[in-house]
């Protein structure tokens, strides 16, 4: 489905992110990128007692916050994406040691992307969604690691794979919204600035 915006909208994805980028670029949705700033570190930190859930949500609503209270006037679409297995949180691996040691874990074993959204208008939360997607990953030998691992580069990749590129064949099956796994469910985003009158669809 293929979404335009209407002249009188403006888009923002408070983001870096070139998959949340693309996702949205795919749906035909028009939209400038501002990259939030935030400590995600320090954010992190004072939100560790939170729940899954919660934790998403918050992480989401500051990015678009920080980002709407300088552009008031338009949507701003902050997201924030988290993957745990077995209570543990999976934070970006950044080297090949630790995209090892998390796909190790996961190997042959099911666990949850989760993602939590949030949009933001003139320095306010108008409306947040959060989705989670179950993955079940192939027991995989430490070869096989080691090449996916030198083909695909996962270093920035929440869970330390691309669903979007080689990752995607590295699991027996999932379940939930292909893009809620790269971390920015586009549906219910698609429904809700529809519902604002904010796109011709």
């Amino acid at each position: 489905m293929s979404s335009e915006l209407k002249s009188d909208s403006k888009i923002i994805l408070a983001s870096s992110s070139t998959i949340r980028q693309k996702i949205l670029e795919d749906s035909g949705i028009k939209f400038d990128t501002v990259s939030p700033e935030v400590d995600e570190d320090d954010l992190k930190k004072s939100l560790s007692k939170k729940n899954i859930k919660e934790f998403c949500l918050a992480l989401a609503k500051a990015k678009a916050l920080e980002v709407s209270n300088r552009e008031k006037k338009a949507y701003v679409i902050g997201s924030d994406q988290i993957c745990v297995y077995k209570n543990e949180i999976f934070s970006k691996p950044l080297t090949k040691e630790n995209c090892f040691k998390t796909l190790s874990k996961l190997s042959g074993n099911s666990h949850y992307q989760n993602c939590g959204i949030s949009i933001c208008k003139e320095g306010k939360e108008i409306w947040s969604h959060y989705a989670q997607a179950t993955l079940t990953m192939k027991s995989l030998s430490d070869k096989e690691i080691k090449d996916y691992i030198d083909e695909d580069e996962p270093f920035m990749a929440c869970g330390a794979y691309r669903f979007e590129s080689l990752g995607k064949n590295l699991f027996v099956s999932t379940k939930g919204e292909e893009t809620t796994i790269q971390g920015l469910t586009l549906n219910p985003i698609i429904d809700f600035l529809n519902s604002e009158k904010a796109l011709i669809i």
